[in-house]
């Protein structure tokens, strides 16, 4: 009896102990981040070392408005009309937010641009043009090239035969956008609107969702390679193909 009496009572005071254990244990746990993560929050961050917030919080993407004018070789856009504002700034914010294809094309410039701008005074077309040939060589990813254009007249195989027809082209159609668009969907197509709605104005017509899309989409292109420092792009030197 008094060996169960001692047992009892050892198990008594263990039980006492391990709860005082406890208590303590829990009244000094702190409550804040712990020492290792304080201090690897405040660690010095060494020249070149790219150092990341411990909390980032919303409203960290900086906000580009479209510009508010904007014209396709010298014919202003009617940016005034809510429809074709709205138009627009979907292309745009799709470009300027895509920082792949921006820097793709400003690393191309170094390459296209200066040939594309020569053959463009030899053949007295304007310079607008060159942004049509960046969205023709390089489109976008997962989309197919246009199959409505004679491969004679594509960018990549035959440059000077290509902006030969888009002069045509707005020698037929009397507007650069109309232009354009006929180089998109096929010349018959732009044909067809205008006699159907007695309609030459390329952003009050019906036309095909791609084409639509695809004027804008150059004109978003022009937007921001024109200017693309005021977007956050700036390429290194050095950085574009050559």
């Amino acid at each position: 009896m008094h060996d169960c009496f001692r047992l009892g009572r050892l198990v008594y005071l263990m039980t006492a102990l391990f709860i005082a254990a406890g208590v303590f244990g829990c009244a000094t746990t702190p409550t804040g981040p712990s020492a290792q993560a304080v201090a690897q929050a405040e660690k010095t961050v060494t020249p070149g070392q790219v150092q990341h917030p411990v909390y980032q919080g919303p409203g960290m993407v900086t906000y580009y408005s479209p510009p508010g004018r904007i014209d396709l070789c010298g014919e202003p856009v009617p940016l005034e009309n809510q429809e074709v504002m709205e138009r627009f700034d979907k292309e745009f914010t799709l470009v300027v937010y895509n920082p792949a294809h921006v820097y793709q094309w400003l690393k191309l410039k170094g390459r296209y641009f200066p040939s594309i701008e020569e053959r463009l005074r030899r053949l007295n077309l304007p310079e607008d043009l060159k942004y049509v040939a960046i969205a023709e060589i390089e489109p976008p990813l997962n989309t197919p090239k246009r199959k409505s254009v004679d491969m004679r007249y594509d960018f990549e195989r035959s440059p000077d035969s290509a902006f030969q027809y888009l002069g045509d082209l707005y020698r037929n159609f009397k507007s650069w956008s109309l232009a354009i668009a006929a180089y998109n969907s096929g010349e018959k197509r732009i044909m067809d609107e205008c006699r159907a709605h007695g309609e030459s104005d390329c952003y009050q017509m019906m036309l095909p969702q791609e084409t639509e899309r695809y004027v804008f989409r150059i004109l978003a292109i022009k937007a921001v390679l024109s200017d693309p420092a005021r977007y956050g792009y700036e390429l290194p030197k050095g950085a574009g193909y050559r």
